[in-house]
């Protein structure tokens, strides 16, 4: 297949990202029809159950052509699922860590993605700009990266079984710190004059999703149709999100992931313009 270089760096206070040395990836099958670059295993398993098993993000119909926002892109599950769902949509894509950049634009490029259909930004999205913020990167769990860490130790702490702790210390193993630059969305949404419509806003932050919430104008928020953030209790931050969705006009309801702990649970919270979403019995 032909190579397709997919990296869009704004020219803007983000600058570029210096990568740090990273294993050569390695492809994996993780279904009948879909072969990708991985950096863990285990991982790339866990996210690939979650939006094509699960259907986790199959929370409303969307236009034909609609325009999408992955924040938190990961090696590109998401951003190819909703391609081969939606073939028309535009995606604006933005995944922080260097190395699993590098896969999820050599995922677009194995599957042709054509570039002018998603615009992949090497930035975290935040409620302000700053050219370089701390981000702990697990190379054996790159999808649990944080800007909050302490929050794993309370997940370690919240854990009831030894063996679940054991596996989240083994995920944790070799984590490493790398500066990545942090901007609105506002500021990137205002690079498309045209926009009319945001059909889906996707939020899978590892504990920063009212940070990443809190950096898009209101003017760009009545454009919004439809929210999906995954967000963790310990965070202590679920009210706050759907508070502030409610506040910005959405009916927002949650939903209890399938493979949360009972001590440590972990919801999608939706959030809709379109049509009422049940209120939720979950405490």
């Amino acid at each position: 297949m032909p190579s397709v270089s997919l990296q869009r760096i704004a020219n803007t206070s983000t600058g570029k990202i210096t990568s740090t040395a990273a294993p050569e990836p390695q492809l994996l099958q993780l279904g009948p029809d879909l072969t990708v670059y991985i950096g863990a295993e285990r991982d790339a398993r866990f996210i690939y159950k979650e939006i094509y098993q699960d259907n986790c993000y199959d929370i409303a119909p969307l236009s034909s052509n609609p325009f999408i926002v992955d924040a938190g892109a990961n090696i590109g599950l998401f951003t190819l699922y909703m391609k081969a769902k939606y073939p028309s949509a535009h995606i604006l894509a933005f995944e922080p860590v260097p190395q699993i950049f590098d896969l999820f634009r050599r995922n677009l490029a194995l599957y042709n993605v054509p570039t002018q259909d998603v615009d992949v930004y090497a930035c975290a999205l935040g409620s302000e700009s700053v050219t370089s913020k701390p981000l702990t990167y697990f190379p054996n769990a790159p999808g649990n990266s944080t800007f909050v860490p302490e929050e794993k130790d309370l997940l370690r702490k919240a854990l009831p079984a030894e063996h679940y702790q054991r596996m989240i210390d083994r995920s944790s193993a070799g984590a490493t710190q790398v500066g990545v630059p942090v901007e609105r969305l506002s500021r990137f949404l205002d690079g498309y004059p045209d926009l009319a419509r945001i059909d889906m806003f996707k939020i899978d932050v590892e504990s920063w999703e009212l940070d990443v919430l809190r950096g898009m104008d209101d003017r760009h928020w009545e454009m919004v149709r439809n929210v999906a953030v995954e967000v963790s209790d310990l965070s202590g931050l679920r009210d706050d999100i759907e508070a502030l969705l409610r506040g910005k006009g959405f009916w927002v309801e949650r939903e209890l992931a399938s493979w949360s702990y009972e001590t440590a649970p972990t919801y999608t919270v939706l959030a809709r313009r379109d049509g009422k979403g049940s209120s939720s019995t979950e405490p």
